[in-house]
């Protein structure tokens, strides 16, 4: 009987840890505003993302994103997640910057494929930097 206990508190304890991690979904990451801000370093106006409330509030929360897989550098485990494949992506095609995700991955990832349909779990961020990509993911792993 200890045992049966036992085993349903693990199982609820695993489901409510699965629950607690939302589905980042690309339409969700896509409802933002631009901002217009200079860097005086630069010397140079650019464009900053400012997301939806509700993506904001992701910021620093674990996530699970499903997205097409573009290797930067692969040498070095610089990966990219997009919401649409390499013909269509931020890089090549019409799509904007929020379309994009920047992965840090949680060891050295796998090599993947370009294009290769993905999910992976990490912890979202909202980069606010000049001149870099808007989205990070963090200790980003292959999920399930």
């Amino acid at each position: 009987m200890k045992r049966l206990i036992v085993l349903l508190s693990c199982c609820l304890l695993l489901q409510l840890q699965m629950q607690a991690q939302p589905t980042l979904s690309w339409e969700m990451l896509a409802e933002v505003k631009l901002e217009s801000k200079h860097d005086e370093q630069a010397r140079a106006f650019y464009s900053q993302i400012v997301p939806s409330e509700a993506v904001r509030k992701l910021d620093g929360k674990m996530v699970i994103v499903k997205g097409y897989m573009l290797p930067m550098d692969v040498k070095d485990g610089y990966y990219i997640l997009s919401a649409f494949p390499n013909s269509s992506c931020f890089f090549c095609g019409a799509a904007g910057e929020e379309s994009v995700i920047e992965l840090k991955f949680k060891g050295s990832p796998r090599t993947y494929k370009m294009d290769e349909v993905v999910s992976l779990k990490g912890r979202f961020r909202w980069n606010q930097k000049p001149f870099e990509l808007p989205y990070i993911l963090e200790e980003a792993e292959p999920y399930p």
